[in-house]
């Protein structure tokens, strides 16, 4: 065994490891609420169809929340599974959701709606 051997491999080693030590010291907190709500919409975005069902029920008569409230909700299901599917991909850039509400449970009376993509956090 070549005695620089050991030293070669931990030069190696550190030079790996610096950029992620140094990302990980600079990273934003929000990352992993950014990829736990991606998450949660991509596993969860089925529940935008009886929220819709529900909410168009509220504001007009029980046959057009179950008719109205099945294509909003489907609309919102696979627009709320596109969506997060784009912030766990994007969750390392210091970039807002697009959806608001963040979550399908949060302010369940409220329609979701899409703002603009890749708008930066302040």
């Amino acid at each position: 065994m070549p005695k620089h051997l050991p030293i070669c491999l931990l030069v190696a080693t550190l030079t790996t490891l610096a950029p992620a030590i140094e990302a990980a010291e600079n990273s934003d907190p929000s990352m992993g609420t950014k990829l736990g709500a991606g998450l949660s919409n991509i596993f969860l975005g089925f529940i935008e169809m009886p929220k819709n069902v529900i909410n168009t029920s509220n504001e007009a008569n029980v046959a057009l929340g179950i008719s109205g409230g099945v294509i909003k909700g489907g609309l919102h299901t696979v627009g709320r599974v596109l969506a997060g599917t784009l912030d766990v991909l994007s969750f390392p850039l210091p970039t807002e959701s697009i959806l608001a509400p963040q979550y399908v449970w949060e302010n369940f009376n409220v329609e979701t709606h899409y703002n603009s993509m890749f708008k930066t956090k302040k």
